[in-house]
């Protein structure tokens, strides 16, 4: 299906299969439920409102990545996008609504929220999604093309980069706002629809269901529970004490660490992601929430460093093409640094990328409305 600059709706009919239509729908609501789940959960690091109403700023923030790639995707891609138009659109949402967790936190209102996540989103998701899922044209100019099944590194490296890069305009200085609590119910009945739509979401992120969708589903469980033992263990050597936040954390963390790999990672490789990306990202949380008590800090950890983790060690451990599984018992090692490095500079590149923009785009706003910024590196 080719793009024009015809509208993305009528665009996006032509060529489409009938029978591809579920999926697609599936996935998108796959997403949404995601997205409607992280709104519930990290209302608790906002400031103090009604749910409702934090949920409301929520969707209206993510509504800016859909608008961004809706309206930018048809210009600036002449080549092909295929079914997953509308999927990536959703990603977008969720991206943006990351991506303004941290402006939300350090006391902005809707109106520069809002103008934030539509610039960061055509400024920063829109690139990184032609990047992630390999949109030929474009993506052959930058020279290499990461290997990243369900979007983490437009979704969770370029988004919580963005919380980094707001974190540190903001500086000491910034407002801490009273937080929201969230209701114990309200709370666990959000993380399990979380982990229902984020797994649902790796399945059908290939729109087809197929001998490879148990796996996935198995790797999606496997990688969450895994990012739960590895918190946990953390949380316990040094605080001796186990809490919901800290599971929830895990969860998360490990969820983030199996997106870029569900379908070409073993069970063994999946548990190894999901230890490894939860234990690094409850050390980092840790440390700089307790230093600066700042909770957007649990942003830049369980989603860009856990994201970070979890596509570089699907560069090491893929099946068959990362560095050191090759598919065959007699052959120890495949030799592919070319593969490990692709996810490296991917991940750097985008960070870097998305904190930077992120970073001018906040002190521009903030001088635009006339607030006083102390700019000072947490």
């Amino acid at each position: 299906m080719s793009l024009s600059r015809a509208a993305p709706l009528t665009v996006f009919l032509q060529g489409v299969r009938v029978q591809n239509w579920v999926v697609i729908v599936a996935s998108v609501v796959a997403i949404v439920v995601v997205l409607l789940a992280l709104s519930l959960v990290y209302s608790r690091m906002l400031p103090a409102a009604s749910l409702a109403g934090s949920v409301g700023v929520s969707l209206a923030a993510a509504a800016t990545g859909v608008v961004a790639w809706l309206t930018l995707a048809p210009v600036v891609l002449p080549q092909t996008v295929g079914a997953l138009y509308w999927p990536i659109a959703a990603l977008g949402g969720v991206a943006a609504f990351l991506a303004t967790l941290a402006v939300r936190a350090v006391g902005a209102g809707v109106f520069v929220t809002l103008v934030f996540g539509l610039a960061w989103s055509a400024l920063v998701f829109v690139p990184s999604a032609i990047l992630t899922f390999g949109i030929t044209g474009l993506t052959g100019s930058v020279g290499f093309e990461p290997v990243d099944h369900g979007g983490s590194i437009a979704v969770n490296v370029a988004g919580g980069a963005a919380a980094l890069g707001v974190l540190f305009a903001a500086g000491r200085a910034a407002p801490r706002p009273r937080t929201s609590a969230l209701p114990l119910g309200v709370g666990v009945a959000a993380v399990l629809a979380l982990s229902a739509g984020w797994i649902t979401w790796l399945a059908w992120a290939e729109l087809a269901i197929d001998d490879v969708t148990p796996s996935i589903v198995l790797n999606g469980l496997v990688g969450a529970l895994g990012g739960i033992g590895g918190w946990v263990i953390v949380q316990r050597i040094r605080h001796q004490h186990t809490t919901i936040t800290g599971v929830a954390g895990g969860l998360v963390s490990g969820l983030v660490s199996i997106t870029a790999g569900a379908p070409l990672l073993t069970t063994v490789s999946s548990a190894v992601a999901g230890i490894t990306a939860g234990a690094i990202a409850c050390i980092f949380t840790l440390r700089r929430v307790g230093g600066t008590r700042r909770p957007p800090w649990f942003i830049v950890g369980s989603h860009l460093i856990a994201g970070a983790v979890g596509i570089v060690i699907l560069g090491v451990l893929a099946t068959g093409t990362g560095y050191l599984f090759t598919g065959d018992p007699s052959i120890i090692y495949t030799g592919r640094f070319g593969y490990i490095e692709k996810q490296v500079v991917a991940v750097l590149l985008v960070a870097a990328y998305s904190t930077g923009i992120s970073y001018a785009v906040w002190m521009l706003l903030k001088r635009a409305t006339a607030s006083r910024v102390v700019v000072e590196t947490p």
